[in-house]
């Protein structure tokens, strides 16, 4: 479906409003937590060694 089909707007905002019923974040909480203290880490033995 190109951008000049007349139902684009349509069907643009039904995927839309999918994807904000389902509200579930795409990446888990604990992965996040779990690549952020691999980043910090990382950092922290870069500048002490």
């Amino acid at each position: 479906m190109g951008c000049c089909n007349p139902n684009y707007r349509e069907v643009v905002n039904d995927q839309e409003d999918k994807v904000n019923k389902n509200g579930k974040d795409s990446i888990p909480t604990f992965i996040k937590i779990i690549a952020i203290l691999i980043t910090v880490g990382g950092l922290a033995f870069v500048f002490l060694v």
